[in-house]
C-alpha cells in the first residue's frame, strides 16, 4: 500500500495551487492554508507535506505559524520542508506540532548536523529531500545513490526524493534503478498522471518506496475517487 500524501505550498501566506471544482458542480475553494488541510483531511488524508515556498527561496523558513496553525487543525501527521537548513529551525518547527522535518537537500554535507538532529528527534523525524535530476544532485557531480550512502552513516533513515520529468511526472526509470540498491525509506515527490501511475508506482513498494506526496494531480482532480469526494463537498460548508 503506497500512502498518498496531499501537497500544501504556501508562498506568502497563501496556497500556490488552489482546488479545481468539477465543471458540473461550481464551487470557490480556498486559498487560504489552513482551510485547505482541513479540506484534505476531510477527504481522508492520512497525512500533509507542506512547502514553504519563501523559505525554500531564502534558505530558512518563512511561514512558520501558518505551518503551526496547521499542524493544531488536524489530526494527522504533518510533514514540513523549505528552508529547514539548522537545528533551531528543525527544533521550533518540532516544538510547534510537525511530525517530520524534510532538510534541504544542501544540507546533507553538514554530517554534525545530521548527528545532532538523529541523535536529538529521532530518525522517524528527521528526512533528507533529495532533489536530482535523472539521479544526480543538480549543480553537483555526485549523485543521489552516493548522497544517501554518506547520509545512511549519519542515521538518516528516510528520503523524499524528486525525480521528475518536463511535465512535472515522477521519473520511474530512475526512481527504479535508485530504489533498487539504496536500501532506504523512499517518499517519492512528483505527479501522477491518474491512477495507472500510482498502480505502477505501486511496483516499487518492495524496493522501500512507501509514500508518494502530490501536488497539482490532486489539486486538478486527476483521480476518479475525487469526483465522488467533490459531490460530497458541495453539501459541506468548508
Amino acid at each position: 500500500m503506497i500512502l498518498i500524501i496531499p501537497t500544501i505550498e504556501i508562498r506568502g501566506g497563501k496556497c500556490t495551487c488552489v482546488i479545481q471544482s468539477l465543471p458540473e458542480i461550481p464551487k470557490i475553494y480556498p486559498d487560504d492554508p489552513i482551510e485547505v488541510a482541513k479540506i484534505w483531511r476531510k477527504e481522508n488524508a492520512k497525512a500533509l507535506y507542506l512547502i514553504d515556498a519563501d523559505g525554500k527561496i531564502v534558505g530558512k523558513p518563512r511561514n512558520f505559524d501558518i505551518l503551526r496553525k496547521i499542524a493544531n487543525a488536524v489530526d494527522i501527521p504533518v510533514i514540513a520542508s523549505g528552508g529547514f537548513r539548522n537545528y533551531e529551525s528543525v527544533k521550533r518547527a518540532i516544538k510547534d506540532g510537525i511530525l517530520r522535518i524534510a532538510l534541504d537537500t544542501v544540507v546533507y554535507k553538514d554530517f554534525e548536523l545530521l548527528r545532532k538532529l538523529i541523535v536529538e528527534f529521532m530518525p522517524e523525524r528527521i528526512a533528507l529531500r533529495i532533489e536530482a535530476t535523472d539521479e544526480n544532485i543538480i549543480n553537483e557531480n555526485e549523485t543521489a545513490f552516493e548522497v544517501i550512502q554518506k547520509v545512511k552513516e549519519a542515521g538518516i533513515e528516510r528520503i523524499i526524493y524528486s525525480d521528475i520529468l518536463e511535465d512535472g511526472r515522477i521519473n520511474f526509470r530512475a526512481l527504479e534503478n535508485l530504489a533498487k540498491k539504496a536500501k532506504i525509506k523512499i517518499t517519492v515527490e512528483g505527479e501522477l498522471n491518474g491512477y495507472p501511475d500510482l498502480k505502477k508506482l505501486l511496483e516499487f513498494e518492495k524496493y522501500g518506496v512507501d509514500s508518494v506526496i502530490i501536488n497539482k494531480a490532486l489539486y486538478h482532480n486527476k483521480f476518479p475517487c475525487q469526483h465522488l469526494w467533490r459531490m460530497s463537498e458541495a453539501e459541506l460548508n468548508l
